[in-house]
């Protein structure tokens, strides 16, 4: 993925988990229609996403926890 101009502070990290980080980085590769993203990033980066209207936080912090 292009270095982004947050790059690997809060601000680019967020950006790169949340929305790929714009339409020039990876934006296409997100799926914004599902209940669970686990995005894992070539820098080392990662995070999930998910829908709270269709799972639980808890569940999804159990398996996070448990991936950890």
């Amino acid at each position: 993925s292009p270095v982004l101009a947050g790059g690997r502070g809060p601000g680019g990290v967020a950006a790169q988990v949340l929305h790929g980080g714009g339409a020039a980085a990876n934006s296409a590769n997100r799926w914004f229609d599902k209940t669970l993203q686990l995005v894992v990033g070539q820098d080392g980066t990662c995070g999930a996403l998910y829908d709270p209207a269709v799972i639980d936080g808890t569940v999804v912090s159990e398996m996070l926890d448990h991936a950890l």
